[in-house]
């Protein structure tokens, strides 16, 4: 059976939190968030999914104290099966200041490096979970929203099935979904669904459910994050790796 992803990035979906219908989500087995979003929807999805979720930081989430995400798992520069499924994951993106989860290209090559080397132990990383882009797909040319050659290079030395990244707001029917290789590229905003074959041969390293919080009383709205309008879900897609389903 694939594993089904919700991937989340920069926006708080009115979807997913202030319209949000238990029965729309069935089957999603994971939630991975790309960054930039409050600590607080990270844990409402957690709760009322009852599904792990994973998370890196982005270059705004720097208010956010380590404590507000319990029950979510930390991603960055570290390697997590799930269900069979191994991801790697990235925060940040380009230092542009001196703002926190910002790094030049040398920084995050030498995270790379570090998690290239626990690959070699436990295996390649079947998704890469990133705030920013990689260099030249999705990214743009200022330097805040500029993509990592490393990420690159991490998709050439592993041959992931996906990357998943936020940070660029695909606003306007731009493009959400690329190709690097045989690796398909997800831009998350403000979310995606899509599906990841499971090696049979592959054992979980992540304790079993229930995903349940003690839930805080959420705050309306959610200070500094905006809000999608209310939607129908975009049309199913076919692309990818193993026909992914994206919606």
């Amino acid at each position: 059976m694939p594993l089904t992803v919700l991937a989340i990035a920069d926006e708080v979906d009115r979807l997913l939190y202030d319209h949000f219908r238990p029965e729309r989500w069935q089957g999603i087995d994971l939630v991975l968030s790309c960054g930039d979003l409050p600590p607080e929807y990270l844990d409402f999805l957690c709760t009322s999914l009852s599904i792990p979720v994973l998370y890196v930081r982005g270059n705004h989430d720097a208010s956010y104290q380590e404590p507000r995400y319990d029950g979510c798992i930390n991603l960055h520069g570290t390697i997590v099966t799930y269900q069979g499924v191994r991801l790697a994951g990235f925060e940040g993106c380009r230092r542009y200041n001196q703002g926190r989860y910002q790094y030049t290209e040398r920084e995050m090559r030498g995270v790379v490096r570090r998690v290239k080397r626990q690959a070699l132990r436990h295996g390649a990383p079947d998704i890469i979970l990133t705030h920013a882009p990689p260099a030249g797909c999705h990214d743009g040319q200022d330097l805040c929203h500029r993509g990592f050659d490393c990420f690159t290079s991490a998709i050439e030395a592993w041959q992931p099935a996906y990357l998943v990244h936020g940070h660029t707001h695909a606003y306007y029917g731009q493009q959400k979904l690329s190709t690097v290789q045989q690796t398909s590229v997800i831009n998350a905003f403000p979310y995606r669904v899509f599906e990841v074959a499971v090696p049979e041969t592959r054992k979980a390293r992540l304790p079993a459910g229930p995903w349940r919080l003690p839930w805080r009383k959420r705050a309306e709205p959610l200070a500094g994050h905006g809000q999608t309008d209310a939607k129908t879900p975009p049309a199913v897609e076919t692309g990818g790796v193993g026909d992914a389903l994206l919606r």
